[in-house]
């Protein structure tokens, strides 16, 4: 055989020519594309290796350099001659045969390593071997890299049958994924296929799995092959291929876990059920906790046949927490069950996985399937047998109505019900059966059947606690609190860790407003099982038993853990009033307020507003409340109202909302002061005295109403009436309830007329009754007209004393001491009188509080000055 003709080169002793040559031809005689040209080219390789290796051809490295420059460009293609001859011409720079030996010698040296790991099958699957190698320092030359690019890949061409994890390293160290395109030329696309596979499959050959055998004389890279083949014509289903490559690689090596699986894989795809079963049982014994392994198993012995071993395996699986594994291991179970006419477990085993797994939508669905086929048939079989009497016992009918209440159909078990004579003995339970039908329909329904349910129970010394439960709930809705209590106390005895019976028990209690029971049950439940529910109720209870600190507290726990109604905003903020927290009091009814307008709330957020001064806010609230037309309030906003207007000297709109306020309560005499007192500040002196002889209709004595008569004739100057006024009351008054006022309105009139000496009488009662300001002023005036300055000056300066900062009081003041001047003195001595031309009068002259009233007074602490007396 001519080796150097088959390789398409001359004889050489040059080693990297022979690879290159053996590449350039592997490109043409891939092992799997032509078997045989492969063998040649092999044999040629191996022996054209083995004659130069001994030197028994003779060439200098000169004359091996020129050869190997213009043998490659003849045998390669243009693309191939380029890259060699950029190999060269970077040698051709190093400018030196020796250097070019070292660079010869590394490579051989790395392909030798290279070699000798692969051939010791046990080093070849030892990652820190090939690592090592990559990493030595004496391969990371540029020069070194470039060339084993290529030659490493020619040599891995014959013997690629390693660890993935090798593959990926020689790949990051080399990229030839990276530079698929610049090895085309050089290598066939399968080969490369195969390098890009090994490169970035998840897949991985298992050869650990095979080194005992390799050690007993496997032929492990023929095997490998065959089992590679089988695999890869398996996954393009060429099934006839996959047969021949499992049988021969089977007869080489019958315990590898890897080739089972194929094996298996195949005899389920041409239907061998056997013969799978046979393959997943081996690797069951090799591998009993391989979740994927006992699901196929489970399907061949199912197929098989072999039912009770399938649902063995099957409910072993289901217990995985991997939907992958239990959801199939599930369906399966289900099919074994209904195999072995076991329907009803079916059920079962669907409703255990999705206690397991709720969220599993699938589980799901096929429990609501599988259910509602055996419902409807056990319904139809039941149905069938009361149509024709053949059943009168309760456990046909409880398990009808239980069929009918898990489908929903209430209607019908109803109607059961009315179906039933004397000659059926329901028991307890089916009484109860029926009621948790009506419940949802008909309360007082399922409270008869509820009855009649516990009353066969209480017969036969049964303590039917559903029932008891049930009525609990039923009576709690029709609002029969107290029909709750005894049955709550009972099921305390035989369900004392049950919260929702405590629960119960507290809100019965509440409604009967035994609070402080009701506190010990909601706490009960609490300490059980906690929750926001027990909170609401605490904090109502505690509401009503005015202790606000335990009830915000409840409140506030309640209020953050669920998403709370506008009622709780409002109690809450109720609660924070009762404790003087006026700011969250306003934030909580504000709150309220955005969910649902309460006019009780309303009412409270002004009262809030009030305690904290905030003034214009109240009457927009006050405002707010009035629209909505409610009443439970209406005369506290009315009189709120009313009472900031006239403290603001409004005296019109005080006015109006004492007017409105007075429509609710006609009969009102302090209504109809306060209506009068504004009338007179807004100096409507003719409307005010119609309301003060109104208020004289209901108390003809009313001395307050008379002393007010007194003004409006002294503001209108009516000096005849008021006198006749002044005399009626001294008349009508009592001497003990005389006001001082009443001496003022009298000087001022008696002024008026120049009865100076009487009006000094009458304005020095007033100030005996502790009058100042107007009363100390108008007698100074007085004290002038009788021509006693001295004591005109001290009365006008106790009326500045009283008033620092009065205008007119000053004024006088100054008048007087003028008059009391040494000028004013000499013109007394000539006996001539300053007075004949008139004291200088100040106006206004400020008349005194119109509120003097002790009724009036506690509630309306102002004083209410008019601008002008003397108009």
């Amino acid at each position: 055989m001519d080796y150097w003709g088959i390789l398409g080169i001359e004889p050489t002793e040059d080693l990297i020519a022979i690879r290159k040559a053996y590449t350039a031809q592997l490109k043409h005689n891939h092992p799997e594309d032509n078997p045989e040209g492969f063998k040649e080219l092999r044999a040629a390789y191996e022996l054209a290796r083995k004659i130069a290796s001994t030197g028994m051809i003779a060439a200098t490295t000169d004359t091996y350099l020129e050869h190997e420059h213009r043998d490659h460009v003849d045998l390669t293609t243009p693309n191939e001659a380029h890259s060699q001859q950029n190999i060269h011409t970077e040698n051709h720079l190093h400018g030196n045969v020796k250097q070019e030996d070292s660079l010869v010698e590394a490579v051989h040296q790395f392909i030798d390593r290279t070699i000798t790991l692969y051939e010791d099958f046990d080093s070849r699957l030892r990652y820190d071997l090939w690592l090592e190698l990559v990493e030595d320092e004496q391969f990371w030359s540029i020069q070194i890299r470039e060339i084993l690019h290529t030659e490493l890949l020619m040599v891995l061409s014959e013997r690629s049958w390693l660890p993935i994890s090798v593959w990926r390293l020689l790949d990051e160290t080399f990229e030839w994924t990276e530079n698929e395109f610049q090895l085309t030329e050089r290598f066939s696309s399968s080969f490369l296929s195969h390098v890009y596979y090994q490169c970035h499959s998840p897949y991985d050959l298992q050869l650990e799995h095979l080194q005992q055998a390799v050690a007993e004389g496997l032929q492990v890279d023929e095997y490998l092959y065959l089992r590679e083949y089988a695999r890869r014509a398996l996954i393009h289903q060429d099934l006839n291929i996959a047969h021949e490559m499992l049988g021969r690689a089977y007869e080489l090596y019958e315990q590898d876990p890897v080739l089972l699986r194929l094996i298996g894989r195949y005899s389920i795809n041409v239907e061998d059920w056997e013969t799978a079963l046979h393959m997943y049982s081996r690797l069951a014994v090799t591998f009993p906790n391989d979740s994927q392994i006992l699901r196929l198993l489970a399907d061949m012995l199912l197929k098989s046949g072999h039912t009770e071993e399938a649902l063995s395996v099957n409910m072993q699986l289901s217990e995985a927490d991997v939907p992958a594994i239990y959801s199939p291991a599930l369906s399966s179970a289900a099919q074994c069950l209904i195999l072995l006419g076991r329907h009803r477990e079916v059920i079962d085993v669907y409703q255990a996985a999705l206690e397991r797994f709720p969220a599993d939508l699938e589980l799901r669905t096929r429990l609501w399937l599988v259910r509602n086929e055996y419902e409807l048939e056990r319904i139809a079989n039941l149905e069938a047998e009361l149509q024709d009497n053949r059943f009168s016992v309760t456990e046909q009918v409880e398990e009808l109505i239980e069929l009918y209440l898990e489908r929903k159909q209430s209607d019908k078990v109803l109607s059961l019900f009315t179906q039933f004579g004397s000659e059926v003995k329901l028991s307890s339970n089916a009484w109860f059966l029926a009621a948790r039908a009506a419940y949802a329909t008909d309360l007082n329904l399922a409270l008869t059947y509820l009855n009649q349910a516990i009353q066969i129970a209480n017969a036969q010394a049964v303590v039917h606690k559903e029932a008891l439960y049930l009525r609990t709930k039923v009576n709690y809705n029709l609002d029969r609190y107290e029909e709750m209590i005894p049955d709550g106390l009972t099921l305390k005895e035989y369900m004392p860790e049950e919260p929702e019976i405590y629960f119960h028990l507290g809100e019965a209690y509440r409604m009967v407003e035994q609070y402080e029971v009701s506190i010990t049950n909601y706490l009960q439940a609490k300490s059980i099982k906690g929750g926001a529910g027990y909170d609401y109720g605490l904090a109502f209870s505690y509401y009503h038993l005015e202790q606000y600190d335990h009830a915000i507290a409840c409140f506030e726990s309640y209020r953050h853990e669920v998403d709370v109604s506008a009622s709780l905003y409002h109690y809450l903020g109720v609660s924070y009033m009762n404790v003087d927290k006026f700011e969250e009091a306003e934030a909580c009814f504000e709150a309220c307020l955005n969910i649902e307008t309460y006019p009780s709330t309303l009412y409270h957020l002004f009262n809030a507003y009030r305690r904290q001064g905030k003034i214009d806010l109240m009457l927009s609230t006050i405002d707010q409340y009035l629209e909505t037309g409610d009443t439970s309030y209406r005369s506290e906003a009315l009189g709120a109202a009313a009472d900031l207007q006239f403290a603001r000297k409004n005296w019109s709109i005080a006015h109006d909302f004492f007017i409105e306020f007075h429509h609710d309560i006609p009969e009102s005499l302090y209504l109809q002061k306060m209506i009068a007192v504004c009338l007179l500040a807004d100096r409507k002196f003719d409307e005010a005295a119609i309301w003060l002889r109104k208020i004289q209709h209901q108390e003809p004595q009313n001395p307050w109403a008379l002393l007010q008569m007194l003004r409006i004739l002294a503001e209108q100057k009516r000096w005849e009436e008021l006198d006749h006024a002044i005399v009626h009351y001294y008349k009508t008054v009592e001497p003990t309830k005389i006001d001082g006022y009443s001496y003022f309105y009298g000087g001022l009139h008696l002024y008026e007329a120049r009865k100076y000496d009487v009006a000094r009488k009458m304005l020095t009662r007033a100030y005996e009754f502790g009058l100042r300001g107007d009363t100390c002023s108008l007698l100074s005036l007085t004290y002038m007209h009788l021509g006693e300055g001295e004591q005109a000056l001290a009365y006008a300066q106790e009326a500045v004393t009283d008033r620092p900062h009065h205008a007119d009081y000053i004024a006088r003041l100054q008048d007087i001491e003028e008059r009391l001047s040494q000028r004013g003195a000499w013109f007394n001595k000539l006996k001539f009188n300053l007075f004949q031309g008139g004291l200088k009068q100040t106006e206004p002259l400020q008349f005194p509080d119109l509120l003097n009233d002790e009724e009036l007074r506690p509630y309306y602490n102002v004083e209410v000055f008019n601008d002008a007396f003397f108009a």
